[in-house]
């Protein structure tokens, strides 16, 4: 579908008196100041099969991954850091630093298996898919249950960038893939619906995110190739990825509401993008999909996302956030620029039609609240000056050794936490709350586990104090947070390699995956967290008191009890100003 430009245009109101009448990129007050959640989400990140192990072996669940460890393009997963066995212990250990909240996977691999690795392709249109496990969705409730007798609110995610190797290397270019994803989530949630009040005494997960990062996978996989993939690489497999994972979102956005209506629980429901400073390739997302609810014309889609590209840019030109000067500025820019052409290809892409007629079937927003991931957002960061000593020692092609020598790595990302407050205020316009779903940095360490410093020697508990400060302050000045979660609890398998370490508790993989609170630095982050997250309840507690809202103990239990929503008649209200920090 082209999607053609066209005269800026006034956006109509969605329900009379909730959000006013404003051409793109102009600001209007949120009705009143927004209060700190009861409680506040505390907690960490996971996803299944960086953390779970047992995937990819003889006998063990397939998955799209399983191509890449089979031929040694990247390092085998293994037990990683075998979460699957030590979940009752972590769980113990969240409980300990005070959490209340934890992100985990439901793996998509695990409850519909193939342990039989098939042509890359994957099935036809007209094979039965595999059985589903009812043993792995009996152990999946399990874990569920365990996590809320921890006092942990569980934070499922349904796909995190991996699937089942029936589906093939290739799969979400397929538009069949939809479907059978929609299968396994309807399958999972209406066995945990039943399985946890029934055999576990226990409430069922009310917060989701559908799809993990889907801005990443979709690039990863097709335009930078970092994640396995077939022979299709470029724009249009590109676009046609993330249109289709979008899709996912909004069709399994709406089945979780079907699905939990006569549950009594009210699901929250959202996808998390990676943040990034390239508006197409992150915000763009988010804008289509409130399109339809702001009564934006279909003919008009790309024309508004165009304006609200300028706008962004002018907000994130304005908040200055590193020098506007240098070789890495002007390389950014001229990034962006390139970006901007490839963007105005990818959405000219007849792929996007079956999305858009989806989304415009009903005005509604198909978000309940914004997730989203901050690490080094900021495409000037992107690039770094050529180096070799930190390749994995795993087979590259000449195209790999080069990209990689000249792209930054997890190790090269830098600190910069009002970065965070920037995009805590951008996405606040939006007038839904905010949960802060990955935020974390990487050290480096060697498979026999010797480990480097990073250039800047930044700690991971220096890195948590700024981050959970600025959290702090945005929070008490009235920014929407519901929640704020570390990646990781431990070091984890970082997408063919075990070589960034982002965990609160390091592990040593050369023996048993032990957890260790002090790493090879002498640093104790998990210490830090829970001390961080003991001062932010106080502080809280004391913003409540002095706004007459609330007592201490009640603005900061230490349940993991659901927080509170603000009450509102729309899931849509009016963009917010920009405060400063």
């Amino acid at each position: 579908m082209s999607l053609p430009s066209g005269p800026t245009h006034r956006l109509s109101s969605v329900k009379k008196g909730l959000e006013p009448d404003v051409t793109p990129g102009e600001t209007a007050p949120l009705p009143g100041p927004f209060r700190p959640q009861e409680p506040f989400f505390w907690g960490v990140a996971t996803s299944g099969y960086q953390a779970e192990g047992g995937y990819n072996g003889p006998g063990e669940p397939l998955n799209n991954w399983a191509w890449a460890e089979s031929r040694g393009d990247v390092v085998p997963s293994g037990r990683t850091s075998d979460f699957w066995t030590l979940v009752h212990e972590d769980f113990g250990r969240c409980r300990d630093l005070g959490l209340n909240a934890f992100r985990m996977s439901i793996e998509w691999s695990r409850v519909q298996p193939g342990t039989v690795l098939g042509p890359m392709e994957g099935i036809g249109p007209d094979a039965e898919p595999p059985p589903f496990d009812e043993r792995a969705l009996y152990s999946y409730a399990q874990r569920i249950a365990d996590c809320r007798a921890h006092g942990l609110e569980p934070i499922i995610t349904l796909h995190h960038f991996v699937y089942p190797a029936w589906l093939g290397l290739d799969a979400w270019l397929k538009p069949e893939t939809v479907d059978h994803f929609l299968v396994f989530v309807e399958r999972t949630l209406t066995y945990l619906l039943r399985a946890l009040p029934e055999d576990f005494g226990c409430v069922p997960p009310r917060w989701f995110i559908t799809i993990n990062e889907p801005n990443l996978q979709a690039f990863n996989h097709y335009l930078y190739r970092i994640f396995p993939s077939g022979h299709s690489i470029g724009v249009e497999p590109t676009v046609q990825c993330l249109a289709h994972l979008l899709e996912a979102h909004v069709r399994a956005y709406r089945l979780i509401h079907d699905l939990y209506a006569r549950s009594g629980i009210s699901p929250m429901v959202s996808f998390n993008n990676y943040s990034s400073d390239l508006y197409w390739s992150d915000t763009a997302m988010v804008d289509l999909l409130f399109a339809p609810a702001r009564k934006v014309p279909r003919q008009l889609v790309q024309a508004d996302l165009t304006e609200r590209a300028h706008a962004f840019d002018a907000r994130f030109n304005a908040a200055r956030l590193f020098p506007m000067h240098g070789p890495r500025y002007f390389l950014g820019q001229w990034l962006k620029h390139f970006h901007y052409f490839l963007a105005r290809r990818g959405f000219n892409s007849p792929v996007w039609e079956r999305l858009i007629a989806l989304l415009y079937e009903r005005a509604e927003v198909p978000l309940d609240y914004i997730a989203f991931d901050y690490y080094d957002p900021f495409i000037a960061h992107a690039l770094r000056w050529p180096t070799w000593h930190d390749f994995d020692l795993r087979k590259r092609s000449f195209r790999d050794w080069v990209l990689e020598s000249v792209a930054s790595k997890w190790w090269d990302w830098q600190m910069l936490p009002e970065g965070l407050a920037f995009f805590v205020k951008h996405l606040g316009r939006f007038g839904l709350p905010l949960l802060i779903a990955e935020n974390g940095m990487a050290l480096r360490r060697l498979p026999d586990n010797r480990p480097f410093r990073r250039k800047d020697n930044l700690a991971r508990s220096r890195y948590l104090r700024e981050h959970v400060r600025v959290v702090n302050r945005l929070v008490e000045r009235g920014q929407p947070l519901i929640g704020y979660l570390h990646w990781s609890l431990f070091d984890n398998y970082e997408w063919g390699s075990f070589a960034p370490r982002f965990g609160l508790y390091s592990i040593d993989y050369t023996v048993y995956p032990t957890r260790h609170a002090v790493d090879a630095t002498g640093d104790n982050p998990s210490a830090t967290y829970a001390e961080e997250i003991r001062e932010a309840r106080l502080q809280f507690a004391a913003a409540a008191r002095r706004a007459g809202k609330k007592s201490a103990e009640q603005i900061a239990p230490e349940s993991g009890a659901t927080p509170a929503l603000p009450k509102k008649e729309s899931n849509i209200t009016a963009p917010d100003n920009v405060q400063k920090i």
